[in-house]
């Protein structure tokens, strides 16, 4: 085992879903983390002793609204820890793949976020949305937005492409029924007994008397963003109702259902992935071999089904597994125990601090540019 190190994360805590997200494995595993020699220390502000450590990591949430006026001073900030410290990541934990705060991508060692895009040259190219779906459906169906955002390159320098790194996805969290509930009020009553594995389980091979799910939202201002959704609704309205339910309602129904269409939103990877996961139901998602992220959950064939972005197979696609349930028993499976594994297996605490280890101990010899 490598000696100590000391890594320091400023972050506004548990107060969004998707901070939630990231920082509950920190939390939960912290003992693992520990024994790998790995101390963490978390900041809710910016304080003398912050750069003090062997790497720093900046929660983007901390800096939401830090990239307009405040864009420069920012930056500025971000230059001056750079300094201080041994290594300086940023943590871009939104949505989309696509989507980055080119602002922070200058000013850090290494640019971490929740997925990435395989193809990173796609970052030096306009997408309009700055979304490579949202792009898709506008040069393909001509969607456009009222208001659109800047579809301008995001990164002009080539060479900062090299700072990406893909961190963790939003699954590593409590999804069952009361885990949002729990997560939330660790922010307020910080008790490590809130942050447990998931729980609710239910078999793939159980009985199940919905064929087909689909609830999802679909009021997201930019047209580009929610097309996919009201198209699918459109697609599916003979085969059931996709308006939202309650909680208990909606898990409910997963837990009956043997096949989940989960489309994209504001990202690829939506809450509602996990959650079919934990139903054992069979996920059936937009094609995402165009996302690189872990845990690698979304391997089509293996963990999940896929269907085209033109959404021309989707329903010969539902057909087809309705019309195999062995097969889809098996792909539902093999997603539950490659999650399972990661949230609440008995290695899963390992797994992490083995991967959150690498990541902090990372050689930056030549990062900094």
């Amino acid at each position: 085992m490598a000696g100590k190190t000391t890594v320091h994360i400023l972050t506004p805590g548990f107060s969004t879903p998707n901070g939630r997200a990231f920082l509950y494995p920190l939390v939960r595993f912290r003992t693992a983390i520990e024994n790998y020699g790995v101390h963490i220390r978390f900041f809710a502000s910016i304080a003398p002793e912050l750069g003090d450590c062997d790497t720093l990591i900046f929660d983007s949430k901390f800096f939401r609204n830090a990239w307009g006026a405040e864009k420069q001073r920012t930056m500025d900030l971000f230059a001056s820890f750079r300094e201080k410290t041994g290594r300086f990541f940023f943590f871009d934990i939104g949505d989309s793949a696509s989507w980055l705060i080119d602002g922070a991508l200058p000013s850090v060692d290494a640019y971490f976020k929740s997925q990435l895009l395989r193809d990173r040259s796609l970052y030096a190219r306009p997408l309009y949305g700055r979304r490579l779906y949202t792009d898709f459906y506008h040069s393909t169906a001509g969607v456009t937005d009222d208001n659109p955002v800047g579809s301008e390159a995001q990164v002009r320098d080539t060479a900062l492409l090299s700072k990406l790194r893909v961190s963790w996805n939003s699954g590593l969290a409590d999804y069952s029924l009361a885990g949002p509930f729990r997560m939330a009020l660790y922010n307020h009553l910080p008790l490590a007994s809130l942050l447990r594995a998931p729980g609710g389980w239910a078999r793939p091979d159980a009985a199940r008397s919905i064929p087909v799910s689909c609830r999802m939202g679909i009021s997201y201002e930019r047209a580009t963003v929610r097309w996919q959704r009201e198209r699918i609704r459109e697609l599916l309205k003979s085969y059931m109702e996709t308006s939202k339910l309650s909680r208990r309602a909606y898990l409910g129904e997963l837990a009956q259902s043997r096949v989940v269409v989960s489309p994209f939103g504001l990202g690829e990877i939506t809450l509602k992935d996990f959650e079919v996961f934990l139903a054992g139901a069979t996920l059936l998602k937009p094609d995402m071999s165009h996302v690189e992220t872990w845990p690698a959950l979304f391997e089509a064939g293996q963990t999940m089904f896929s269907h085209r972005w033109d959404l021309s197979d989707l329903k010969a696609i539902i057909d087809e597994i309705l019309d195999s349930p062995g097969r889809a028993v098996e792909i539902a499976r093999n997603g539950q125990e490659c999650y399972r594994r990661h949230v609440a297996g008995p290695e899963s605490a390992d797994i992490f601090a083995q991967y959150f280890t690498a990541i902090v101990r990372a050689d930056m010899r030549g990062a900094r540019t």
